[in-house]
């Protein structure tokens, strides 16, 4: 009876181990999702007072005209960069959830294979037909754990690759952009001229 209580015990500590690691690695990642929101905040606040004045300091009116364009403009690569900044976050935090969740498997899985051992060293003659049932269902479930950690390391990869081939294009789109209206107000300025 004192092994199974001191078992228990052991279970319930590595539980509860387990439990405050991953809401830990959610905090740290929910911490530095806060922090990037308010860095960008302040950042696209100061930046767009400073524009606005700029633009406002101007006298000829094309050029209060174009200030809409200044301001949206450059905020498109912003948000390309920001989306960049929380998917590292995210990917970090998948990593780091996935390696916690995994080294909790691991161990189940040898407190899993040590209790069907203990039960077929203990087993009374004629439950060889049981035992192997155990260990076959033990089996079966390293298999599938396996084949979902495979699949979601896949989709994570996809949804990786995916976004790194959209923000390069959102990339190229912005400066494209770019271009175009600084030769807009090119022409315009040749035109007063």
């Amino acid at each position: 009876m004192t092994d199974f209580r001191e078992q228990a015990a052991v279970a319930q500590r590595a539980n509860l181990d387990f439990f405050f690691g991953v809401a830990g690695k959610m905090l740290e990642g929910e911490e530095k999702l806060i922090r990037l929101n308010l860095d960008t905040t302040k950042t696209t606040f100061v930046d767009w007072y400073q524009r606005m004045q700029a633009g406002l300091a101007e006298k000829e009116g094309q050029e209060v005209t174009g200030l809409q364009n200044t301001l949206v403009l450059p905020s498109a690569e912003k948000v390309t960069t920001y989306e960049r900044q929380v998917a590292e976050i995210v990917s970090t935090m998948q990593t780091q959830l996935a390696e916690v969740v995994n080294a909790q498997y691991q161990e189940v899985n040898r407190e899993v294979q040590w209790f069907v051992e203990n039960v077929a060293q203990n087993a009374p003659a004629g439950s060889e037909a049981a035992i192997a049932f155990l260990k076959q269902g033990a089996s079966l479930a390293n298999t599938a754990y396996e084949t979902v950690q495979t699949a979601t390391k896949e989709a994570v990869d996809v949804a990786q690759s995916s976004l790194t081939a959209a923000t390069k294009t959102g990339s190229e789109v912005t400066k494209a952009a770019d271009d175009a209206v600084e030769g807009a107000e090119k022409g315009a300025k040749a035109t007063k001229h």
